[in-house]
């Protein structure tokens, strides 16, 4: 009995796996020339990162013979462009290309976050690396940036910086602790909207990434002070925080690529390969050589060991601002 069983469950078998290896042989090979590949960017269109991300979309397509799109999906500091890329197919269509902001810095202000920053994604490989920069606009024309913290300092409450992400969030906090000052915090939905209200007097300062707030230098912010050790080679002009003392204050801004958990392993080896292809290209070449900023060019573990590092620092400088679960 058991051999007759055997004998008609060989034919059933043998067509599954014939159906199988056909399914198999059938598929599309990705990419799919006739498939736009999305790039999804949770911030604002118009902001140099968004012309970053643009350069990497403008490289891959012509590598990968695809049409690789920027979908800019902005709100709720970059949870509602990670969320969309959470949910979305993992089959290398879609590709998130964020920040620290979204990766290590909103799961320790969130009280609840709509996804997982480590167990969500696939890390594919780092993008680019910045430094932040503190800025004033109109409503301080003149002095340095100790003289914007010290006029803080004996004004308690009156003085306001703006943020538009959680990291220039914690910038503007983090500078405060060091200098040992108070003002008011002005949180606005885009980039865009924070410069505006700064050139209009509205607002006196940020700490942001260079390449989003350099292109506001001619119509009137004015730079005085990056948060980083040493002075940028692209900006020699610029002092560092640490000339007036305060050393401890040391923000990089960096970017990644990632994709949903799922991507089966062949689909994430052809979009690592073809980042990193792009990073070299002319189109994100010019981006850097513009903006002053560096490659980061961490992959796959070494982006995740990174990133995990990344989060308990930021941890404790969150807890230390006082901004641990705070929205």
């Amino acid at each position: 009995m058991g051999s007759s069983i055997f004998r008609r469950a060989v034919p059933v078998l043998a067509m599954l796996a014939f159906s199988a290896f056909c399914a198999h042989a059938g598929a599309a090979p990705f990419p799919n020339k006739d498939r736009p590949v999305r790039l999804i960017v949770p911030f604002t269109a118009g902001s140099s990162f968004d012309a970053g991300a643009r350069a990497y979309a403008q490289a891959l397509s012509e590598d990968l013979g695809a049409n690789v799109v920027v979908e800019n999906r902005p709100g709720a500091d970059g949870v509602i462009g990670v969320s969309a890329a959470k949910t979305a197919a993992p089959d290398g269509y879609t590709i998130l290309f964020t920040s620290l902001s979204t990766q290590v810095v909103n799961p320790h202000i969130f009280k609840k976050l709509a996804y997982d920053p480590i167990n969500d994604f696939i890390p594919l490989i780092g993008t680019m690396k910045t430094t932040l920069v503190m800025a004033v606009g109109p409503s301080f024309p003149q002095g340095t940036a100790a003289d914007f913290l010290e006029a803080a300092r004996k004004n308690p409450g009156k003085h306001t910086y703006a943020s538009y992400t959680a990291t220039t969030k914690m910038a503007g906090q983090m500078v405060a602790k060091a200098a040992g000052v108070d003002y008011l915090n002005i949180p606005y939905k885009s980039l865009n909207d924070a410069m505006s209200n700064m050139l209009g007097g509205l607002v006196d300062m940020i700490a942001a990434d260079m390449p989003s707030i350099q292109p506001f230098f001619s119509k009137g912010v004015r730079p005085l002070a990056v948060l980083a050790p040493a002075r940028l080679s692209a900006y020699p002009d610029i002092p560092t925080l640490a000339e007036y003392g305060l050393a401890d204050v040391d923000i990089a801004g960096w970017f990644a690529a990632y994709v949903p958990k799922g991507t089966p392993a062949d689909v994430t080896q052809i979009l690592t390969d073809s980042l990193r292809k792009a990073a070299k290209s002319k189109y994100v070449g010019d981006f850097v050589t513009t903006f002053g900023i560096e490659t980061f060019p961490l992959e796959g573990e070494a982006l995740s060991t990174y990133q995990k590092a990344e989060l308990e620092k930021w941890g404790k400088a969150v807890r230390d601002a006082g901004l641990y679960g705070t929205l």
